[in-house]
């Protein structure tokens, strides 16, 4: 948050610098322009005054002199009486350019207190902005835990239901089923339990890629039916918390096979690091893969792998598992 604070102040302050400095740049060409013009006027009534009085030689900044000197801005008359006779008026350059530089200095001295004052306000703009947005943070991270908390409660209590159900009934079909389908409510809650932990620091231990999504599989059988599934898994492991890894994975392959007309393409890339998710069917236009997908991107990001979603023709997931 901090880096981010000072990167929002740098990027102010730059294009502050940028904006005042283009308009300092035409100021200094317009004053220059008008410097120049006023001082040739000026030039011009020493020469008037030096017609009317041949012993008129300045006034001590403009001097009419017969050579032009050296550090002087000369200033060419030609005496109309005789057109043989040239009058010069020069004034010193220095002269011309300390009013300029006053003025400059002035200017910069003046936009340095605007531009402090406005990234004190911009600064204060910010921190009002970010408190509220961590006030709320706060608030959905608390109904976040709330949430998760009593969810947790209800899962453990069914489960500890069904596990009395077994051993008084034994194994059973209806039973399999049901523990199959709290075992799928947990992966499918699991992705959202990220949010909560996301300020934790993840417990990264060599995992096999192919081998949990061979796992994950066998959560969507009953999805699978009469839909065919091309499987080319090569050997790959990663670095990554277990349950990281794991509900990205199920979050992509779900998805794909929830969306998916008749078939699904998983492919692994051991060489490449990449897993490629695809199914013969995208989403409708303008829709979006909704909240899931982004949570994954946010999963992946704390370790650095990258994702890319397609949903031109279908829907395809590119997975680069980095290192």
């Amino acid at each position: 948050m901090k880096l981010e604070k000072v990167k929002l102040y740098l990027s102010l302050a730059l294009l502050l610098a940028a904006g005042f400095s283009f308009i300092n740049l035409t100021v200094f060409l317009e004053l220059k322009g008008m410097m120049e013009e006023n001082t040739h006027r000026t030039a011009y009534q020493h020469f008037q005054m030096h017609l009317l009085n041949p012993e008129h030689r300045g006034d001590g900044r403009f001097i009419i002199t017969e050579q032009a000197p050296n550090n002087y801005l000369v200033y060419t008359f030609m005496d109309p009486a005789n057109p043989f006779r040239i009058v010069r008026v020069a004034v010193k350059e220095e002269v011309l350019n300390s009013e300029i530089n006053i003025f400059m200095k002035r200017l910069l001295a003046g936009e340095f207190f605007v531009v402090l004052t406005l990234i004190l306000l911009y600064q204060a703009v910010v921190e009002m902005y970010l408190k509220k947005l961590r006030e709320k943070e706060d608030w959905i991270r608390t109904l976040m835990l709330s949430l998760t908390h009593r969810l947790g409660n209800f899962l453990a209590v069914q489960k500890v239901n069904l596990a009395l159900l077994k051993k008084g009934v034994g194994e059973n079909p209806s039973l399999q089923r049901m523990e199959k389908s709290l075992k799928r409510a947990h992966m499918d809650f699991g992705i959202f339990l990220n949010v909560v932990k996301e300020d934790r620091g993840a417990e990264r231990e060599t995992l096999s890629v192919d081998g949990m999504l061979k796992d994950i599989l066998e959560y969507f059988e009953d999805e699978l039916q009469g839909k065919r599934l091309f499987l080319r898994l090569k050997e790959l492991h990663t670095s990554m918390d277990k349950n990281d890894l794991q509900d990205v994975l199920y979050n992509l392959v779900g998805n794909a096979i929830k969306h998916s007309m008749s078939k699904v393409h998983i492919k692994l890339c051991a060489k490449r690091g990449l897993l490629v998710i695809k199914n013969d069917l995208g989403l409708p236009k303008g829709e979006s893969m909704g909240l899931g997908v982004e949570l994954v991107r946010r999963i992946l990001r704390r370790y650095g792998h990258e994702m890319r979603v397609s949903l031109r023709k279908n829907y395809t997931v590119f997975l680069k598992f980095k290192g």
